[in-house]
């Protein structure tokens, strides 16, 4: 790592996205927050000091590996807020935050980890954790969360403020038991939690506006329920209805008919509905907090993640090369690659983690920066330049993470492509002359990130003038509808059989705009992947 403390972040190519914190931490006249970071996995620790180093008002102040290692730190250089993982070797970070917090209350502790289970939540909160974020927040989020516990206050993962919510008593121990709804009753519920209207229910359920208001008076008197803001409270208190389907309007909407106004202060002459409980209102005020920054956190993770994309591929005469990513909100999973080998020969990635968010994030760009080390150092072995990543991958982390990845070399000239494929889906290799012929090029090993000293079968097939290579991401086939049906293999074989004479941008181009087409307004859950690799006639 070098001096500035952004190596990592050089090696990535991160640092010209982020910006460096060189001659401006502390520039605003006061101190920074100085942080100590704990985790056992020293990727995260890595690219934890990366991500914070580059904000003004921050400075990482040490980084261990375990709870024991923590408490000694924490007395010797006094930090104001410590980031503690709480599964470690020896000493967890439980046991860690109340030794801490009992010898030196003046240091706040922010739990950073990856489980949200009762059994982890409750007893850090007890032992004295002012925060709990779950990693696969954004690094805005993080950042935040650092400023929060610092001045005092409470800083909560939106899971933990929907926990609150899932906590409360139960309706049946409010003194009426709720009648059993019908499966159609359900879907309308789910709906209205969402904040739809009548007309959109109807529209989304294919039936009447009359059709919905009956449901919707069915629901509430089965429930016992004057209202359709207490349906949705009941929805998520229920787990019916999940936190992230709310909009920032609605949850302004719903924290008004709660008997609160938008910037949270009492409501004149208003008062809660029956079931609303103050700590209903604090979590929904949570959520409206969360919700204020989605749009900036998404379009930051947004930015991280094209970050390690190519800005141009390479023009090769005689070939067309074209790739895009769609990335869905909170995934930061997939990245696709074309790596200069010598003789004038491509390395060809396309990849993807088996996660979101942060955590996905580091994997990916660890995942990203070993394969094109090693392509460079194993310019003719794709299975080497497999099996050296998931050991370096495995020897550097111990995330429960895997990646799947195509990787073939292409030599232009000859138009042979040798490849591996660690668990992706397979790419297609197709021709205009013979439109139903498909060469599936499938699976050669196992992800990566999951076993040591695994070893991948090469593969070899010609690119012949006129032939066509199609690589994607499983967010292409496993995309849903409405109907909860995927856009699967066939419909994506059928999108680019059609496409064949055309351009690789036009292939391209019709595969995504008919995954738009397939899955109308559902958003999507994981990020999409296309790229094109065509030989000119």
């Amino acid at each position: 790592m070098t001096a500035d403390g952004l190596g990592w972040a050089d090696e990535l190519g991160w640092a010209d996205k982020v910006g460096r914190a060189d001659g401006v931490r502390g520039s605003g006249g006061h101190k920074p927050i100085r942080v100590l970071v704990v985790d056992d996995h020293a990727i995260v620790r890595r690219g934890i000091r990366a991500l914070l180093e580059t904000e003004a008002d921050i400075e990482v102040v040490g980084e261990v590996e375990d709870g024991r290692q923590a408490v000694a730190e924490a007395v010797r250089l006094r930090p104001d807020v410590i980031l503690m993982d709480l599964m470690m070797p020896g000493m967890d970070g439980i046991e860690a935050t109340q030794r801490i917090t009992a010898r030196q209350p003046e240091t706040r502790v922010l739990v950073l980890t990856s489980f949200a289970g009762d059994d982890k939540v409750f007893p850090a909160i007890k032992a004295g954790a002012l925060g709990y974020l779950l990693k696969d927040s954004s690094p805005d989020e993080l950042v935040s969360a650092i400023g929060k516990v610092y001045r005092g206050e409470s800083s909560l993962h939106p899971k933990i403020a929907e926990k609150v919510l899932q906590e409360l008593t139960p309706l049946s121990e409010q003194g009426v038991a709720p009648d059993p709804l019908t499966e159609r009753d359900m879907d309308v519920l789910q709906l209205v939690a969402r904040g739809q209207s009548n007309g959109e229910i109807a529209s989304a359920l294919a039936v009447s506006e009359s059709t919905v208001r009956a449901h919707v008076h069915d629901i509430l008197s089965k429930l016992h329920l004057v209202s359709r803001t207490e349906a949705v409270l009941y929805a998520l208190r229920e787990g019916l209805a999940s936190v992230d389907d709310l909009t920032p309007g609605y949850v302004s909407r719903l924290l008004a008919m709660t008997g609160r106004d938008a910037d949270l202060t009492p409501s004149v002459g208003r008062s809660p509905v029956a079931g609303a409980s103050n700590d209903e209102l604090e979590a929904l005020r949570l959520i409206a907090a969360d919700h204020q920054k989605v749009g900036q956190e998404l379009a930051l993770a947004g930015e991280i993640q094209a970050g390690f994309l190519p800005d141009t591929l390479p023009d090769v005469p005689g070939w067309q090369l074209t790739a895009t990513l769609e990335p869905a909100r909170e995934t930061a999973g997939d990245f696709y690659d074309v790596i200069p080998l010598p003789n004038g020969r491509l390395g060809i990635v396309v990849a993807d983690v088996a996660d979101k968010g942060v955590g996905a994030a580091l994997y990916m760009a660890l995942a990203r920066t070993l394969i094109r080390t090693y392509a460079a150092d194993y310019d003719t072995e794709p299975e080497r330049v497999l099996s050296v990543v998931n050991d370096r991958i495995l020897m550097d982390t111990r995330a429960s993470l895997f990646v799947t990845v195509f990787y073939g070399t292409l030599d232009p000239v000859s138009g042979t492509l040798t490849y591996c494929n660690a668990g992706h889906n397979p790419p297609y290799l197709l021709t205009a002359r013979d439109r139903q012929s498909v060469q599936r090029l499938g699976r050669t090993g196992i992800p990566l990130g999951i076993y040591r000293d695994q070893a991948w079968e090469r593969g070899a097939v010609p690119v012949a003038p006129g032939v066509t290579l199609l690589l994607y991401t499983d967010g292409v086939t496993e995309a849903q509808n409405r109907d909860e049906a995927f856009f699967g293999e066939e419909r994506l074989l059928a999108v680019a059989r059609a496409s064949l004479g055309r351009s690789a941008r036009d292939m391209q181009e019709r595969v995504i705009a008919e995954v738009h087409r397939f899955v109308g307004g559902v958003p999507r859950s994981d990020d999409i992947t296309v790229m094109v690799v065509m030989r000119e006639p």
